[in-house]
């Protein structure tokens, strides 16, 4: 230990032109008997004592007296990193001590010293009360005049006795209560096997010495034996163990094959030999795989080499001459020093496993099929990308219980596609209830979500009203519209999606509830909540996973099948048989369809009804319809890219066709077409089209 470890450092000081007054109040301020004194330079001329202050006073001096007066100049200074031991003897009460600089370091008084002594000496022993606490072995301490000094927590627990019993009492009682009598406190000796209750104790007595001589008590070591006969038992388990481990192997349907570092087959179970077609075990079993470097094992030789190189797991596919497709699998049991010290090979025949896959993958594919005929018979139309993958997307849905909402502009069926999510999931048996919250009145929609208690309000039924969440228990409730619903009633849905737990208009008692919420909007409820016009939060507990539904212009591959189930729909419920023609399909398919499914369904029922030829011509679309297009303007329908003279010519022999087929006159095609009937004729003929 350093001087420095030990002294008071950065002390208060005092310069020589300083007055015993200035003195005595850093004495009082910092709590010291003494101060150094430094002069102008800042190194040490001496040091001023409370004691040489007093003697000062009573000489006659006054307090206005300087310090360098005083103080005693003839002071002992040593370095900073001197050893305690070195300076620990010095009849000095108080010492200076200096830095390598020769500066003031601290200051080291004979009272610091004690009490710093004293802590150690405290820390000391507690650290050995610890250490002795904590061995696992019982100790028991008997000082020079015979009472117990120290019994630790493993003597209670072995002997059952506890420490305040015998703390500070003579030891002669408890040594002979564990059987002991007389002990010769000289002597190191083991004083044999002991039964205390239920334990064996074996006790080893030890002195207690300050030297050679002069001994000053004697110790007892305690130890438990009972673990012995503890890890006794513990070998018979293993050997049990063992048995079983050999049972296990042998019943294991893979086959299984123990090799020894040095190559040696320990151990084959019955089920290699099944594999394999082994007549007897004992084709390999106490072999070397070296003897094996051909036929059926040799295998095993191919993985005992890779692995004795370093690789830890090896896997070896094997196709039989018979057909049979086999796994091997060998893996290294690594001992203590990292070095292998078995090998355990796995062998598996998969021929069956395969079958398996190959009948599973069937199922699937089958089970795919079933899946797409249904979606196609008229659940849901989805030819194009864009609709099918959000199709995807509710079936994935389907199979859990998250919040979804379903956005897409009016009309593109959004509400199919809720009545899709609920038909597939878990809730299908159970209610499927819609709520458009645009068309209910905002001063009905409270008491029409949550119902109302009796005598809630004005007007309410005598018996009170089950709400339409309530009615839902269990199933789905699809929210249409959700972003016309009012503020007030969004704090009571979030609360809803929280903790599915509601409250009737004028009741009290909660109502736990177990329901899936499907919400739709075609409203940009971004915007709505920068108009604070939505909640934030009731926002995002809806969008837990959304689905988007483009409209019908961004899924022009949707319209013609959706044209064509609705026609045979509509067929079939007025009992006539009408189709379309070829160019009704191009301008069908080229409209934009502003109101989406709803605007195609309603102009296929019309058509059906008031058109009274069978085939369904330009002709016969409204009036409107024909107007909007044309406000539209053509657009052709281009699938790939192609050379703009090939894209030329095509399109102008398609326009001669069609105006040839409606106008069945060169002169009106002509006019339609803009060119003369000679320029039409020519071209015509040009591309081989009959007039």
């Amino acid at each position: 230990m350093l001087v420095k470890q030990v002294m008071l450092e950065n002390p208060q000081t005092l310069y020589p032109w300083q007055t015993l007054a200035d003195a005595c109040e850093v004495y009082r301020r910092q709590g010291v008997n003494c101060a150094p004194v430094l002069d102008s330079d800042g190194r040490v001329v001496g040091i001023l004592t409370v004691f040489q202050v007093l003697q000062a006073l009573q000489r006659g001096a006054s307090f206005d007296t300087s310090v360098g007066q005083v103080m005693e100049r003839d002071i002992m200074t040593i370095d900073e990193d001197m050893h305690f031991n070195e300076v620990s003897n010095l009849p000095i009460d108080r010492l200076v001590i200096l830095n390598r600089q020769g500066r003031l370091a601290g200051v080291l008084t004979r009272i610091d010293l004690i009490n710093k002594v004293h802590n150690a000496l405290e820390a000391t022993e507690y650290k050995l009360a610890v250490i002795l606490q904590s061995v696992h072995n019982g100790i028991i301490a008997v000082d020079a005049r015979g009472d117990v000094c120290h019994f630790n927590a493993a003597a209670e627990k072995l002997t059952g006795i506890p420490a305040v019993k015998v703390l500070g009492r003579p030891a002669g009682p408890l040594l002979k209560q564990l059987g002991l009598g007389q002990v010769n406190p000289g002597v190191d000796a083991f004083l044999g096997r002991f039964k205390v209750g239920d334990r064996v104790l074996i006790i080893r007595q030890s002195p207690i010495q300050k030297d050679e001589e002069q001994v000053q008590g004697f110790a007892l070591v305690l130890q438990d034996i009972s673990e012995l006969e503890d890890i006794s038992s513990q070998l018979d388990s293993v050997r049990n163990l063992n048995k079983e481990l050999v049972g296990v192997i042998q019943s294991c349907y893979d086959g299984i094959v123990v090799i020894d570092r040095q190559g040696n087959i320990e151990r084959v179970n019955a089920s290699y030999g099944r594999i394999t077609g082994m007549d007897s075990l004992g084709e390999i079993q106490g072999k070397n795989v070296t003897e094996l470097a051909s036929g059926q094992h040799k295998h095993l030789l191919q993985i005992y080499n890779e692995i004795m190189s370093g690789k830890s797991l090896v896997n070896m596919a094997v196709h039989t001459e018979d057909g049979e497709e086999l796994i091997f699998s060998g893996s290294a049991v690594v001992g203590e020093g990292g070095q292998v010290g078995r090998i355990v090979v796995n062998l598996r025949d998969i021929t069956e496993l395969n079958r398996f896959k190959e009948e599973a993958a069937r199922a699937s594919a089958e089970l795919k099929e079933l899946r797409a005929r249904r979606l196609a018979d008229g659940e849901i139309i989805a030819e194009s990308p864009l609709m099918r993958r959000a199709v995807e997307q509710a079936l994935r849905v389907a199979t859990v219980d998250s919040t979804v909402l379903i956005t897409g502009p009016s009309g593109v069926g959004k509400e199919r596609l809720a009545k899709l999510i609920h038909r597939h999931s878990s809730r299908a048996d159970k209610p499927f209830i819609e709520i458009n919250c645009g068309a209910i009145p905002e001063s009905l929609l409270e008491s029409e979500l949550f119902g109302y208690e009796k005598g809630a309000f004005t007007g309410a039924q005598r018996e009170g009203k089950l709400g339409l969440l309530e009615i839902a228990n269990g199933g789905t409730v699809f929210l249409d519209e959700i972003g016309d619903m009012p503020l007030n009633l969004q704090v009571k849905l979030l609360r809803v999606l929280q903790e599915q737990v509601i409250y009737r208009v004028g009741g009290r008692r909660p109502i736990k509830l177990d329901i899936r919420i499907i919400a739709a909007t075609n409203k940009d409820l971004k915007r709505l909540i920068a108009e604070k016009k939505f909640r934030e939060d009731l926002y995002y507990r809806l969008n837990v996973v959304p689905i988007s539904i483009p409209p019908l212009k961004e899924r022009r591959e949707d319209i013609l099948p959706l044209v064509t189930h609705f026609l045979n729909r509509f067929n079939a419920r007025h009992g006539t048989k009408k189709r379309l023609g070829m160019e009704t399909c191009r301008l069908l398919e080229g409209y934009s369809w502003p109101g989406n499914v709803r605007e195609l369904i309603n102009l296929v029922e019309r058509l059906v009804i008031m058109c009274e030829e069978e085939v369904i011509e330009p002709h016969h679309l409204p009036g409107e319809f024909m107007e909007a297009l044309g406000r539209e303007g053509w657009r052709p329908q281009i699938s790939e890219i192609v050379p703009l003279q090939e894209a030329r010519e095509a399109t102008e022999k398609e326009l001669i066709r069609m105006a040839l087929e409606k106008y069945h006159s060169l002169r009106r095609a002509g006019q339609v077409l803009g060119i003369s009937h000679s320029t039409l004729l020519r071209k015509a003929r040009q591309y081989g089209l009959v007039v």
